[in-house]
This record gives C-alpha cells, sequence and structure tokens, in this order.
C-alpha cells in the first residue's frame, strides 16, 4: 500500500526518548492510514524497537536494525523500505505534538509535486531553559536561526535540517540518498539539501506553524564539541563533495593561519569568555535582557570560529578545551 508520507527516525542509545516521540505520534490527529512510521536502531539491538508499543494499531510501523554507522546509514536504510510518497524526517529526541504530522500531510497534499523540502519550525522545551546560557541558546543564533528567518519564505540548501523536514522520496533516492562518508551526524543533511538544489531545483520553504521540539540539551563543552565536529565534518567535505565545499567554506583558505591568528588575538579573551558562559550554564531563573545576549553572542565567535577550524585541521578537541576552560 502507498502511503503519503513516511516518518523515519533513526535511534541508538536512547529508547526513553525514542518512547517519548513515538508516544507524541500516537496521538496524532486525523487518518494514521496516511502515514507510516519507519525506526532505524543503529546497531543490532532490537531492544529499543519494543518503545513502539505506545503506537496504535491503525499506524503502520517498520522497525529496523543494523550494524552501527551513524543516522546517515541508518536514515538511508529506512528510505529503502520506505512507501510513503514523501519523507519526513525526526531525529530521536524530537517532541511532536498531534498537529505536526498532519502540517507536513496539508502541505504535501496541496502541492504533492513540489521540488521543495518543508521545513517546521524545531524549539527546545520550555522545561530545558533553565538558565541564562540556554536562554543564550534558545533566543539567538547559535544554532537554529529562526529570528532571521520568515515563515513561508523559502531558502537554500543550507538549511536542509533532517528534523521536522519532509521532502519527496523520489527526488531523494535519485541524487543517491545521504552521504554515509562525514566523520559525525553534522553537514550531511545540507550537503544531500546541496545535490537535490543541483538536480531538482530544491527550496526548502519554512513553515512555523508546523512545530516540533528538540528534547537535547547543550552545555557549553556540548556546544563547542558540536563546532568541533562541524569543523571537522567540513573537512572531510574537501575530498567528499569538494564543489560543495567551495560554496559553503569557500573563506576557509587558509586554516592554519586563521586558527594561530584567532588564538594570538583572543588567548586571554577566550577564557574569559568561557567562564562567563560556564558561570550562565549554572541553574538560574535570570534571564539575561537583549543586550546581554548580544554582547555574549558577539564575544563567544572567536571561540566559536577557532573549535570550527580546530576541528577543520582534524586537532584533537580536548587541546584548545583545556586551554579555554582551565580543565
Amino acid at each position: 500500500m502507498t502511503r503519503e508520507l513516511s516518518v523515519i527516525v533513526p535511534t541508538w542509545e536512547r529508547s526513553a526518548k525514542l518512547q517519548t516521540l513515538l508516544s507524541g505520534i500516537a496521538g496524532t490527529a486525523g487518518d494514521h492510514d496516511a502515514f507510516e512510521v519507519i525506526v532505524v536502531v543503529d546497531g543490532r539491538d532490537a531492544a529499543p524497537l519494543d518503545a513502539a508499543s505506545v503506537l496504535p494499531d491503525d499506524i503502520r510501523f517498520v522497525g529496523l536494525t543494523k550494524d552501527h554507522a551513524g543516522p546517515a546509514a541508518a536514515r538511508n536504510f529506512a528510505i529503502e523500505h520506505a512507501q510513503g510518497d514523501w519523507l519526513l524526517f525526526f531525529d530521536d529526541d524530537a517532541l511532536v505534538d498531534e498537529q505536526t504530522i498532519p502540517g507536513h500531510l496539508e502541505r504535501i497534499r496541496q502541492s504533492p509535486g513540489s521540488t521543495e523540502a518543508l521545513l517546521g519550525r524545531v524549539d527546545w522545551p520550555d522545561e530545558l531553559i533553565d538558565s541564562p546560557w540556554r536562554v543564550l541558546l534558545a533566543e539567538s543564533s547559535m544554532v537554529f536561526f529562526w529570528e532571521h528567518m520568515t515563515s513561508g519564505r523559502t531558502y537554500g540548501f543550507r538549511h536542509f535540517w533532517t528534523t521536522n523536514l519532509s521532502v519527496r522520496r523520489d527526488h531523494v533516492r535519485q541524487v543517491g540518498g545521504f552521504n554515509e562518508r562525514f566523520p559525525s551526524p553534522i553537514h550531511e543533511d545540507i550537503e544531500l539539501g546541496w545535490r537535490l538544489n543541483r538536480q531538482f531545483g530544491l527550496e526548502v520553504r519554512v513553515d512555523t506553524s508546523i512545530r516540533c521540539l528538540h528534547d537535547h540539551a547543550l552545555t557549553p563543552r556540548d556546544y563547542f564539541l558540536r563546532e568541533h565536529q562541524s569543523g571537522a565534518s567540513a573537512g572531510a567535505a574537501r575530498t567528499i563533495n569538494p564543489a560543495f565545499h567551495a560554496e559553503v567554506w569557500n573563506w576557509v583558505d587558509d586554516p592554519q593561519g586563521m586558527l594561530q591568528t584567532l588564538s594570538v588575538l583572543f588567548s586571554s579573551s577566550g577564557r574569559e569568555v568561557m567562564s562567563l558562559l560556564e558561570s550562565w550554564a549554572e541553574p538560574s531563573a535570570r534571564r539575561p535582557s537583549a543586550d546581554e545576549r548580544q554582547a555574549a553572542y558577539l564575544a563567544h565567535l572567536p571561540l566559536k570560529r577557532m573549535f570550527f577550524l580546530q576541528g577543520y585541521l582534524d586537532q584533537p578537541f580536548d587541546q584548545l578545551w583545556c586551554h579555554v576552560s582551565g580543565r
């Protein structure tokens, strides 16, 4: 039976979060026959698939396991089994409400042959915004860029973020799916978006009325490790897809020289900024003002660039982390 939509979720070692996501999907309003749910365990332990017991019988569920190889490979495996004309990607730590999947279905039905992908809004749950640091993450461009995006407009492949995003299955298959060679689960999504744009002119349409939450608390260390991984994947893109790399990271012409310059200029201030951010990460009800947030955001940018370049150059994360954190 062909369905309109295949909901695809890769998972690994987060059974409780997966069950919470599936519980949200279980409450989806409307016609459950319109979609299926495919969960791929990125490892041979099938136990996480027990979480599917929360789904009602009228939602088709496909549970798969495979050797551990990262979310790109898990998504590709799911796509091989997908019956839906469209694919809807969620991370296993996403939280959806009864209107999230119907929101995608409604837009798909309006333009079933569209070459656009549809991106719904992703926010952190209120309970995770428990410190000035988390307020900064939620209300700045450190991770997402919602304040710079307008609902209803289209954006380029750099917004092809694979959580709360739907795209045509045939197009993804025709360009070969996700590239599994990236060393970290970052940038493999926008690289797929780049190929879809090149072959089909794909743009990403944003609809902020279709919402999900991201139950993923980041500490300052988590945040800068993520930036280091971003650099490592960007560096790998030089050989994985040189044209993609040239379009996205054409500013990286002398990474070693750039890193050395930043290290000289911001060695002392980097430690001060890190100390501030870690103090802000302590649980507190205080909400920094807009001016405070802007100042902290601007102050952290040299550190962000330094960790990116360190990853790009395949230098160990702890080398810089120990220097700026004092640990």
